[in-house]
């Protein structure tokens, strides 16, 4: 069970992430790796422990996959990420996930770290894989709030 903590309009982002990396076996190590992490961070609580986020730090686990692979640009807070709730799908040198997160900077991360590039985008306006949608849907207007002075 997850614990809601906090307030914030960043649900239902509905967000691709993909990256497309060099080689299969690249793609492969990273998908291992955020299964690791995933594993690992369900027992970190950085953003429970009221702790001055100076005073974070990774727990051994985390830091031997981080090691691993090389990852030297996550912070304790992103490790976090790895616990929210995605999809993860791996096809050949391609990994796509999917998640209505909108905080995927610990993922961004490693795939660059692993030579991967990398595309976002929102379903909310591209419903097919980006590649191959034509325009994206017209994000609707804000509704327009009258100053208290016009009433």
């Amino acid at each position: 069970m997850k614990i809601w903590n906090s307030y914030g309009s960043e649900h239902s982002m509905n967000l691709v992430l993909i990256g497309s990396f060099v080689q299969e076996k690249n793609a492969e190590n990273i998908e291992k790796l955020i299964g690791k992490l995933k594993l690992a961070s369900e027992h970190e609580g950085y953003y429970l422990s009221g702790e001055p986020s100076e005073n974070h730090r990774f727990s051994r686990e985390v830091l031997e996959a981080l090691q691993e692979q090389q990852i030297h640009h996550l912070s304790p807070l992103e490790i976090d990420q790895f616990n929210s709730d995605y999809y993860l799908e791996r096809d050949g040198n391609k990994i796509t996930i999917d998640t209505d997160e909108i905080d995927i900077s610990a993922f961004i991360k490693i795939f660059v770290d692993a030579g991967a590039k990398v595309e976002v985008y929102s379903k909310h306006f591209y419903s097919e894989t980006s590649e191959t949608s034509k325009k994206p849907k017209k994000p609707k207007k804000p509704k327009k709030i009258k100053d208290s002075e016009e009433e």
